[in-house]
């Protein structure tokens, strides 16, 4: 994948980044075999998933644009350390510190519309749904259309929240890219019409508490939200990524080890927190593409490569290392697979991949890694 995809998919869907290009390792870390007791793979179905020995040896998808195939396109870690997966036309994985999740779907939901944008707002985990019409020229969107979903871990069911008829959407408008930064809301809408596309950026706000929001049978709006135009400059500034220097310094600290010449494009979240900041380190467009959590305890990057960092300790564990950066390569993926999102439950890290040619999907899964076996068990 070129860097410039890279922004662009920022820019559009806000979804997570896809690794491709040159075959770069960050360092040589330890090296986990692709079988072992330590690790399970497991790959996802039409409507659910399974487990399989190897990602090459699990059922063969045609390959499909991103936003309309099964893959993780979201991770993140709920404020009592609990793994969610957002998987995109299928649904969300919840990890209770296990390495089975539970597979919570809603299949009216989620059959026609693209998955992105895992967010938490006062502990609650929100996302988004789209209809993307470049890739699905049957889409058809309409003011009642579901934008903001609430994901309830206890009753492991979705509810929709926020249409589009209430950020003033109007029908020939397609929502291409959200980012919530903890307060506000900001979204860049596509309109067509006459055959003529037009961009415009909205910020808005529920001004109620955005879990007791219902979606609303009209398009009329009842005072509920609040919506304010921005520039284009605002809404880029917020989705552009930014130079690795003015990252957080324990990530910074976490991937000292790096060569100042590697290149590569980061994503960054904080666990139970909003949407994610962007980095950059190098403009080579076939720099790799990582993903980074950072909790109060543990701080872990994980690249397309399957190299790892990791510093800090498992909930209710001792330091791992002593509390210095331990670094390891997940199993090695065949040729034109890469991991992307994680998120990491109890002991378990749970990684997804996928098989990928430019913007297109194929097979696609998860691993889950016992990391109380990898590091504290001899």
């Amino acid at each position: 994948m070129k860097l410039s995809r890279i922004i662009l998919s920022i820019l559009t869907l806000s979804v997570l980044l896809t690794a491709c290009g040159k075959k770069k390792t960050v360092s040589e870390p330890m090296q986990m075999e692709q079988k072992s007791s330590d690790h399970k793979w497991f790959y996802f179905s039409n409507d659910s998933y399974a487990e399989t020995d190897l990602p090459q040896h699990s059922p063969i998808h045609s390959l499909k644009p991103w936003t309309e195939s099964i893959r993780v396109c979201d991770g993140n870690i709920t404020a009592d350390g609990k793994a969610i997966l957002l998987v995109n036309h299928l649904g969300a994985l919840y990890f209770d510190e296990s390495d089975t999740p539970a597979l919570i779907q809603d299949y009216q939901l989620f059959s026609d519309s693209t998955a992105g944008n895992l967010v938490f707002e006062s502990g609650i985990p929100f996302f988004t749904l789209v209809k993307n019409s470049f890739f699905n020229k049957t889409a058809s969107q309409n003011p009642n259309q579901s934008h903001i979903i609430r994901l309830s871990t206890e009753q492991k069911m979705f509810f929709p929240v926020v249409t589009y008829g209430e950020l003033n959407i109007e029908q020939t408008g397609e929502v291409t890219g959200t980012f919530f930064d903890g307060t506000d809301w900001f979204s860049s809408v596509k309109s067509t019409k006459n055959n003529k596309v037009t961009f415009h950026y909205i910020k808005w706000k529920s001004l109620v508490d955005l879990a007791s929001v219902q979606p609303f049978a009209s398009t009329q709006s009842t005072g509920s939200i609040s919506v304010s135009e921005i520039s284009e400059s605002s809404y880029r500034n917020l989705v552009t990524p930014e130079d690795f220097s003015k990252a957080p310094l324990r990530l910074k600290l976490l991937l000292k080890s790096i060569p100042k010449d590697f290149d590569f494009v980061l994503t960054c979240r904080d666990a139970g927190g909003s949407s994610p900041r962007y980095f950059s380190n190098g403009l080579d467009e076939d720099g790799m593409v990582a993903n980074a959590i950072i909790k109060d305890n543990w701080i872990c990057a994980v690249f397309g490569d399957g190299t790892t960092y990791f510093c800090g300790s498992l909930d209710g564990l001792p330091l791992i290392n002593g509390g210095k950066t331990v670094a390891f390569r997940l199993p090695k993926l065949p040729s034109r697979y890469s991991y992307q999102a994680f998120a990491l439950s109890g002991k378990y890290l749970i990684v997804a991949w996928e098989e990928s040619d430019f913007y297109k999907t194929g097979r696609s899964g998860f691993l889950t890694v016992d990391m109380e076996k990898l590091f504290y068990k001899s």
